[in-house]
């Protein structure tokens, strides 16, 4: 039994003397011996130099080993651990940890007496990480604290979750799973953590704007202070397990810690449009009306979601029979899979404490509960949405069996498409096990508490999983490990997960996705969702999003139009809101609401094949779809602070929200580079502060540019799609945004957008597509499979009708196709040019497949 495993016996142990009283003056009491450098890293024996004094002070641990790892040329690993004693660590999930060296990018130094650890890159001679001999260390039993010093003005990015601005305000921040509504946190309350524990941060330089990182990898509840020139860590418990990202550029830092924790889950194709859902469709009617309503006013649906409506006395896997018959459920998700939409049901994490129920009888013969530490073989009992209920341990191996086997359970009653895990932090109404008062935390059991009572609407932090490891280590890992066990349901399928998540740990990316919680209907929320949407494509989550419109109060025509025109643009786009808040289904507000939707979710159907390809190459390679536009041009230190009034889709669009009340346009930031209108064409004209004003009308589309040298695919169809699986179907345009001298590229992935792990397989189709000009006469477009492992079914994507330029100077004449050795094939075609537009358009008129290994040579009209 490991120390911090046996603090469920600590009950009534007399006070633990903070490691702060024991340094008698000196701030590290750690001192280093048995040095050992190796090619790949360092290893010592730091000793306690007070150890003496251990008889007085049971909780300091006095001989610890450290281990700095060269992991790769942009990644090091600090640990120090125990050496006396095996301390909690949080289940190793990193496939893809491979020890490769330091290539010379950083260096690291320690000093022995006492110790101190300081790393520096390279290139710039920055400190990225510096633990100070002279400033407080301290690692007892219950409280770790470090402190890197950078010696340099710093902003603080991610540390998640909570609701606060993109830059991170000084202060002290927890982070432990709670189930809490979306506080404000501005580091002050030190109470405002939300539903997930992501110990990832990144830092920018306020002097050079270079970028690190750093992930602690604990579960434990912990804090993090942000001070103007440091960041610290204080831990309840656990190791020391620092792992630091090189950067220099805010996106390789992105890159580098995706590399380690593993890139994102594939996610099925139709999973990128728009989702329905709320609180309050009391029963199956009420579900078939938001059907036919979307079908009668012509709106495109992708998913239809359930709340806990659908439960028999708020039970898992149940369906009340009264409400929610099972043949009226079986009819209407039958007719929406036959209309190409999707149905998805929420699960909580409650097991209902009920002896017919036959969920709880099969976990309760499996003995898959966490277990109360106060009665032997009895779970430990919350209190949630069915009253008293049972929570499962995923350290159990019976886990596993159990999860997947009630999930194809569930399947067989009702066909579902994907889950929406709720309540995981996990959330309990009462505090700790029902019948007995929780394990008692203040300064006589513990040295410090992070925020809140850790009992509060929680497990007991004493209740223990398999092999004695207790609550206390375990409780901000029940969703991630919940969600990667949901994960192997949809995987034995060979169906990509959808799971749509509340709460995340590190590595929860690479099996489910996340939304971001009961928000509010307000503008800032609004504006408060895109930080999240950042935030947790930093931890390597991209398939996020927020209640569109607002979960708790009362939203309004302008905010929710406002709303779906920026929620359109979310990976994750789903309308969803409380029941005791009014209706705001798109017909909610009359003719103009319905509009908005309309055409914003059609906008998002026509940059479908550009954001699932974005999509795709993150769940290989990792990276960002939906990110601050500081993170492609990190030169501009304008665009970090302004990095919510302007985001980036991919590395081509940049989207200018509308985030006020009563405005119809706004002077707004711009990169430095050349930009055009996607809708129109239109070259922006940038003042010296590399700014324009923006119509923003509603109803009426979101303001998105496009920079030069990209080609951006578009899906013909996206006017008449009545869902994603519609626009598989539909020809597909090109645009082309050409600029001075400047080639533009683009690619495509082509799929079956349902099979795991295609990406890995190579069970893909992609086509990159290359525009260059070769002299005044005439350019050229090629086409080229980079990967040919799919084959499109009939009708499938069947042709490129049209290519549109931007930026075009000269009127197109004709086009050759060039084959067989360059041989040119005239192909008949339409064009088009406005020489004050600068637009050109060439019909092909079904001559080019949009897969074709091809070059197509077009003649200019001199």
């Amino acid at each position: 039994m490991g120390r911090v495993t046996a603090f469920a016996v600590l009950i009534g142990c007399l006070a633990l003397t903070s490691a702060t009283n024991l340094n008698q003056g000196r701030d590290n009491p750690y001192d280093l011996s048995n040095i050992v450098y190796m090619t790949n890293g360092i290893t010592a024996i730091a000793t306690y130099h007070l150890g003496n004094l251990q008889a007085a002070n049971e909780t300091v641990i006095t001989k610890l080993f450290l281990n700095i790892t060269y992991d790769n040329p942009q990644r090091v690993r600090i640990r120090i651990t125990d050496m006396q004693n095996t301390r909690f660590e949080v289940p190793y999930d990193f496939t893809n940890y491979t020890i490769q060296g330091n290539a010379g990018l950083y260096n690291v130094t320690i000093s022995a007496n006492p110790m101190g650890i300081q790393v520096v890159r390279q290139s710039d001679n920055r400190v990225i990480f510096f633990l100070d001999p002279s400033l407080w260390f301290s690692y007892d039993d219950q409280d770790i604290l470090f402190t890197s010093n950078y010696g340099y003005g710093i902003n603080a990015l991610g540390l998640g979750e909570r609701i606060t601005s993109f830059i991170i305000p000084q202060g002290t921040y927890t982070l432990w799973a709670r189930d809490r509504p979306s506080p404000l946190d501005d580091g002050q309350s030190q109470d405002a953590n939300m539903y997930s524990s992501q110990p990832f941060y990144m830092i920018i330089d306020q002097e050079t704007g270079q970028a690190f990182g750093g992930l602690l990898y604990n579960a434990n509840a912990m804090s993090v202070v942000i001070g103007p020139q440091s960041l610290t860590f204080r831990t309840t418990g656990g190791i020391i397990d620092m792992w630091l990202f090189i950067g220099p550029t805010p996106e390789q830092v992105v890159f580098q810690y995706h590399q380690l924790i593993g890139p994102p889950v594939e996610i099925p194709y139709w999973s990128l449009g728009w989702h329905q859902s709320r609180y309050g469709y009391v029963n199956v009617s009420m579900l078939q009306q938001v059907f036919d309503n979307y079908t009668n006013n012509q709106l495109p649906l992708d998913a239809l979601w359930n709340d806990i409506d659908y439960m028999s006395a708020y039970e898992d896997f149940m369906f009340d029979p009264v409400t929610y018959p099972l043949n009226n459920m079986t009819q209407l998700v039958d007719a929406l899979l036959a209309t190409g939409k999707n149905y998805i049901p929420i699960v909580d994490a409650g097991i209902a404490q009920n002896n017919s129920d036959p969920f709880y009888i099969n976990g309760t013969s499996s003995g898959v509960w966490i277990q109360n530490p106060y009665t032997k073989n009895a779970a430990c009992v919350g209190q949630v949405w069915p009253g008293n209920a049972t929570f499962i341990d995923w350290l159990n191996p019976n886990a596993k069996n159990y999860w997947v086997s009630s999930l194809n359970t569930f399947q067989q009653t009702v066909s579902f498409s994907g889950i929406w895990l709720d309540m995981n932090e996990v959330s309990n109404f009462v505090s700790g096990c029902v019948g007995h008062e929780p394990t008692l935390i203040n300064s006589t059991t513990m040295p410090w508490t992070p925020g809140q009572d850790l009992n509060t609407n929680a497990l007991d932090v004493a209740a223990t999983h398999q092999n004695g490891v207790t609550e206390y280590n375990m409780h901000s890992l029940y969703g991630y490990l919940e969600s990667k066990t949901a994960a192997q349901y949809f995987i034995q399928k060979q169906t990509r997960p959808f799971i749509i998540s509340r709460s995340t740990f590190p590595g929860h990316g690479k099996w489910a996705s996340k939304w971001l919680g009961d928000n509010y209907s307000q503008w800032s929320f609004m504006e408060y969702s895109i930080v999240g949407i950042f935030n947790f494509g930093m931890f390597g989550i991209p398939m996020v999003g927020a209640d569109i419109c607002g979960f708790l109060g009362n939203t309004n025509l302008e905010l929710c139009s406002r709303w779906t025109q920026l929620g359109t643009m979310y990976p994750f786009s789903r309308n969803h809101n409380d029941a005791n808040s009014i209706p705001q289904e798109p017909w909610a507000f009359g003719p103009l609401l319905i509009e908005t939707n309309n055409v914003s979710i059609r906008n998002k159907y026509m940059l479908q094949l550009y954001i699932y390809t974005h999509m795709m190459k993150i769940s290989s390679e990792g990276g960002q779809l939906f990110k601050p536009a500081y993170w492609e041009y990190p030169s501009d230190m304008n665009l970090l602070y302004n990095a919510t009034s302007s985001f980036m889709l991919g590395k081509a669009l940049i989207v200018h929200p509308c985030l006020w009340y009563g405005i119809s346009g706004s002077t707004s930031f711009f990169p430095d580079d050349m930009w055009y209108n996607l809708y129109s064409g239109e070259y922006v004209f940038l003042d010296y502060e590399n700014s324009a004003y923006l119509d923003m009308p509603w109803p009426g589309l979101i303001n998105i540019h496009v920079a030069q040298g990209f080609i951006i695919p578009i899906v013909d169809n996206y006017m008449s799609a009545m869902s994603l699986r519609d626009t598989r179907y539909s020809n597909i345009s090109l645009i082309i945004v050409q600029g001075p001298g400047v080639e533009a590229t683009g690619s495509v992935i082509f799929d079956d957008g349902s099979t795991y792990g295609n990406m890995a397989n190579n069970n893909y189709l992609e086509v990159e597509y290359q525009f260059f000009s070769h002299n005044s006469t005439f350019d050229y477009l090629t086409l080229q499979q980079l990967q040919s492992g799919y084959k499109r079914e009939t009708g499938e994507w069947p042709y490129i009708s049209t290519l549109i330029f931007y930026g075009c100077t000269a009127a197109p004449e004709s086009v050759f196709k060039l084959s067989n050795g360059l041989v040119p094939t005239y192909i008949p075609a339409n064009v088009y040019w406005s020489a004050e537009d600068m637009i050109c358009k060439i019909w092909l008129k079904n001559y080019l497949q949009p897969d074709e290994m091809a070059t197509l040579l077009i003649d200019y009209f001199i």
